[in-house]
């Protein structure tokens, strides 16, 4: 999958729309009309109740949908408040409704709860190579270039980085000092090796820049961008629309957790 997991987007989008779901139970739970219940929110409820109704669930959602780190404690955060809200609930109106409405939000908060700590979920908000959507595009370079004073060849580039097949012996974590002239250009770049291939021969690198080499990697990704030579094996296709997502849902059990990769 190249775009952000669709899991993720489903329980954001169920968290937004979770206002509306609300209002309708309530208003069954009341006795009132639609247009009713619209109205004692909006007129009656005091407003911090109305903001943990309809504010707080879709802050939740928007926070799910960010991915970072600080999005994932945020979004805990929201549901402590939604449970005691649900609490408050329940402690000021003891009856049988409001408990099993209080034993249905503490099931579905434990389960959600469940799904934030299960690691292949966890490593997408807190760290950033997991979130594969976020990077920039990529371009077939096929390029040599210079590596720590040694020969080596460039496979593709991107803003951020390049993918090399040869070069010098590397570890992961080491600092480069790249180099290269493209179309008469001279550009040089540090860069960090951010991971290595499972054979060894070949290695990504993420690059540190300097506002010089900002400008002149800048330069080469215009030049191969007007030339149409993007990797398009690491754009968005048909295989990863939400149909297909969802079908494989259903007939496979596949994409409830997404497939960190790097």
């Amino acid at each position: 999958m190249k775009t952000k997991p669709w899991s993720l987007i489903v329980l954001a989008l169920l968290h937004v729309l979770a206002p509306l779901g609300n209002l309708l139970l309530n208003a069954v739970r009341a006795g009132r009309t639609f247009p009713a219940q619209l109205h004692y929110w909006f007129e009656v409820l005091p407003k911090p109740l109305l903001f943990v109704y309809v504010g707080v669930p879709i802050l939740a959602g928007i926070f799910i949908y960010i991915c970072k780190r600080w999005s994932y404690w945020a979004y805990l955060v929201c549901l402590a408040i939604i449970f005691a809200s649900n609490l408050y609930s329940y402690w000021t109106s003891m009856n049988w409704s409001t408990l099993i409405a209080l034993i249905v939000v503490l099931l579905v908060d434990l389960l959600i709860v469940a799904y934030f700590v299960v690691p292949s979920v966890q490593k997408i908000y807190f760290d950033p190579r997991m979130r594969w959507w976020e990077a920039a595009p990529r371009y077939n370079f096929n390029h040599e270039a210079v590596v720590n004073g040694s020969k080596a060849f460039i496979k593709n580039l991107s803003q951020g980085g390049m993918f090399m097949t040869s070069g010098p012996a590397l570890q992961s974590n080491d600092s480069l000092e790249i180099s290269w002239n493209y179309e008469g250009q001279e550009t040089k770049v540090l860069g960090k090796v951010l991971y290595k291939s499972p054979d060894g021969l070949s290695c990504g690198v993420r690059f540190q820049h300097t506002p010089e080499s900002q400008r002149t990697v800048k330069d080469v990704i215009d030049s191969l961008h007007a030339k149409k030579l993007i990797v398009v094996e690491r754009l968005p296709g048909p295989e990863d629309s939400f149909g297909v997502w969802l079908k494989k849902l259903f007939t496979k059990g596949e994409g409830l957790f997404p497939k960190t990769r790097i």
